[in-house]
């Protein structure tokens, strides 16, 4: 094996999705940026939706 194919290996041993990766970079280049556009502005808008939620008084919430 050559050193290429034992690092993929490696990587899929590793647990690593190589079929998206590679369903990945058969994409445009300007396609890939805007999946990670969204992407960003989707964690983005969870990472806020938890922030509003931590600061507003709830009944139900637990006390940690």
């Amino acid at each position: 094996m050559n050193p290429a194919d034992d690092a993929i290996e490696e990587a899929r041993r590793a647990g690593l999705d190589l079929d998206l990766l590679e369903s990945n970079l058969a994409l445009a280049p300007e396609e890939r940026a805007l999946r990670h556009e969204s992407a960003l502005e989707l964690v983005l808008a969870l990472k806020e939706a938890g922030r509003v939620r931590e600061e507003s008084p709830s009944p139900h919430r637990k006390i940690r």
